[in-house]
């Protein structure tokens, strides 16, 4: 019976991306949107910071009144609402806070570090940009990394009503940013090799050029199945606290990219249940051919394809509308409200 409910809720997905800077309109935001969408992907977790009034991360807000009235007004109009939450996307290129609490400043060795042992948290704004990296990750990894998120989601699942936890930069960086020393240890327990000698003489001179890539390949699925383990644990405690509670991700369109480049294996975690639906970032203006592409691998009922309406015009963004509307899919999710709400002529598109 739960599965049957579930399909109908994915079957039919007109969503939307709610950035926090947008929450000020607080009910308001639902008078822009004029019932045009069905789910509002709200975010509520960001840089580190939550917009309600959390006891585990820094609080961007220090009152929660506005978001029971906007749970409640959203279900009114019969609409769903999701926390959209930025699990290991830690902070941007802003100035760092000077807040003593803020993971950032207290915890610098939750983050991600290159093969050097050079952590994320050292380098500079423009050695991020050249490296096309949006700011800095926390290491997925790390126990008290894992243990912080899962604290901060059952806080939000048990304290409000939201009908979805959808998580965002759920990945890592970048393949060079794997190396962090809490899954170094964990992958030596099983290994016995550090996996920052790869490439290096000794190493080639012991075990040869295809041991060295072997270890290589071992790692990097160490990782991939680490951090899909963990979405595996975050879903699950999700659903303890509310079964009927919709889990999902917004996640890399091309899979193969997703998985060799940011460990996330984001098939997988629909193939084990561990996700109930995806939205891929699929921002662009042809984006036809990846998203046939991925739905021919399975669970297209469980895919949504996310519409860049920034990068499009009202007319684009109709066309991709009845694109979307023509495939064996859940719906499409547009990003993000910022463009709807300063120009109507969207809203005419979602029709």
């Amino acid at each position: 019976m739960m599965a049957i409910v579930l399909f109908l809720i994915l079957a039919n997905i007109k969503g939307v991306w709610v950035p926090r800077w947008a929450i000020n309109d607080g009910v308001e935001i639902l008078n822009v949107l004029d019932g045009r969408f069905n789910h509002i992907f709200l975010q509520i977790f960001a840089l580190g910071e939550t917009y309600y009034p959390s006891e585990y991360a820094v609080n961007a807000r220090k009152s929660d009144q506005w978001l029971h009235k906007f749970i409640e007004e959203a279900h009114r109009r019969n609409i769903q609402v999701s926390a959209w939450i930025n699990l290991y996307y830690s902070w941007g290129y802003a100035p760092k806070r000077n807040s003593l609490t803020h993971p950032v400043n207290r915890y610098p060795a939750w983050y991600v570090q290159d093969k050097t042992g050079r952590s994320i948290i050292d380098y500079s704004i423009d050695e991020l940009e050249k490296k096309w990296i949006e700011g800095y990750y926390l290491a997925p990894g790390d126990q008290q990394v894992k243990e912080y998120l899962l604290n901060i989601v059952s806080e939000l699942v048990s304290r409000y009503s939201f009908d979805g936890v959808h998580f965002d930069y759920v990945r890592y960086p970048g393949p060079g940013f794997i190396y962090d020393p809490a899954i170094r240890s964990q992958f030596m327990r099983y290994y016995c090799l550090d996996p920052i000698d790869t490439d290096q003489e000794d190493f080639i001179y012991r075990y040869g050029y295809q041991g060295n890539d072997e270890l290589h390949q071992k790692f990097r699925s160490y990782v991939v199945n680490d951090l899909s383990s963990f979405i595996t644990l975050l879903s699950r405690r999700i659903k303890e606290l509310n079964p009927n509670i919709i889990v999902s991700a917004a996640v890399k369109p091309d899979l193969i990219s997703a998985r060799r480049d940011y460990c996330q294996d984001w098939q997988t975690w629909l193939n084990q249940g561990s996700i109930d639906l995806v939205c891929l970032m699929s921002y662009g203006r042809h984006i036809e051919a990846t998203i046939d592409k991925v739905l021919k691998t399975g669970n297209s009922e469980r895919i949504a394809v996310g519409i860049g309406v920034y990068l499009l015009t009202p007319e684009e963004v109709q066309s991709q509308v009845n694109m979307v509307r023509n495939k064996s899919c859940a719906g499409f999710v547009c990003f993000s409200y910022d463009q709807i709400k300063k120009n109507r002529a969207y809203l005419e598109a979602v029709r």
